[in-house]
């Protein structure tokens, strides 16, 4: 989709990607042009690929997401977790849409408080159900090894392990 006359779609260096997406004019393109399809592609899908393309447009017509751009400690967690998931995750077959899924979390993380709450919530839900060993990773190791250059993960009883540990270290 063209982006009308007069739309600016980097924010200057200094500008917060908040204020760019949040602020007149930008607020209405980010709604109109950004959100609105995405959102009609969603509903309309069958499968993930008949939202592929659209998720991959999102991540084109949003600015670039650094640290220097964005003010929320947990959005600063999520850039530095992405280059980490990008570093290990070498299916380039995939890797567009899952660079532009990432992207489009971040910014929604980042620029809209509804969307940072329920993914706060789920989060912290699924982090819950981690430390009390419910969640139990489906694979120890990638199931495609060629697509990962990662650690493995350990077993559930380690995971909580760490998490305790995690936990006791946190000075408030």
């Amino acid at each position: 989709m063209e982006i009308p006359k007069g739309y600016v779609t980097e924010p200057p260096e200094e500008e917060l990607v908040s204020y760019w997406a949040l602020l007149h004019p930008m607020r209405e393109y980010v709604i109109k042009y950004v959100k609105k399809p995405l959102q009609n592609a969603i509903e309309s899908a069958k499968n993930l690929s008949d939202i592929a393309g659209e998720i991959i447009s999102f991540a084109r017509k949003i600015p670039l997401i650094k640290k220097g751009n964005t003010s929320f400690y947990n959005t600063h967690i999520l850039i530095d977790k992405k280059e980490l998931f990008l570093k290990y995750h070498t299916d380039e077959g995939r890797r567009i849409l899952v660079e532009a899924a990432l992207k489009m979390g971040i910014f929604e993380y980042e620029h809209d408080g509804y969307y940072a709450f329920l993914m706060d919530w789920i989060l912290i839900e699924l982090a819950m159900e981690l430390a009390k060993g419910n969640w139990i990773p489906r694979f120890t190791r990638f199931p495609i090894p060629k697509c990962w250059t990662g650690p493995e993960l350990p077993d559930i009883e380690t995971i909580r392990q760490n998490l305790r540990e995690a936990l006791t270290e946190v000075k408030c």
